[in-house]
């Protein structure tokens, strides 16, 4: 537990927040400031600062429960979409740096605009990284 972290003073009941899933491992609560309804935090209950930290198990089990979630989402709020977002660092929006993945309920021409920027890529461009993503994964196998 981090003393400063928001999640962990809500995960250990020192600050309020809406409960709706619970267990040993993780807590899902609705976000004190949602885009749409239901936007919902799914936080591991130890803390881990992002996806590069949080082990594999505990991250398995944190996406089955977003899916347990959104699958009752779909029927609660009658949602036609959904967004799972989860952002490592400040160069990606990481505002607690408690991993968590964001729920959010998504609607016919709601207004959320998520991915505007997209950039155009040659082939080229796209088999250079390519290239190096290979070449990396190369170095992990053993000969």
């Amino acid at each position: 537990m981090s003393e400063e972290c928001t999640f962990c003073k809500i995960i250990n009941k020192e600050k309020q927040a809406y409960f709706v899933y619970e267990d040993e491992h993780c807590a899902a609560f609705l976000d004190a400031y949602p885009v749409n309804e239901g936007h919902t935090l799914v936080v591991p209950k130890r803390h881990y600062e992002n996806i590069y930290d949080i082990p594999e198990e505990i991250l398995a089990h944190i996406m089955k429960i977003s899916k347990r979630l959104a699958l009752d989402y779909q029927k609660i709020f009658h949602s036609i979409g959904l967004n799972i977002i989860q952002s490592n660092g400040t160069a990606a929006k990481q505002t607690v740096f408690h991993f968590h993945l964001h729920i959010i309920p998504r609607y016919q021409d709601d207004g959320l605009a998520l991915f505007r920027h997209h950039f155009s890529r040659t082939d080229s461009d796209l088999s250079e990284t390519y290239q190096k993503i290979v070449a990396f994964q190369k170095q992990l196998k053993p000969s």
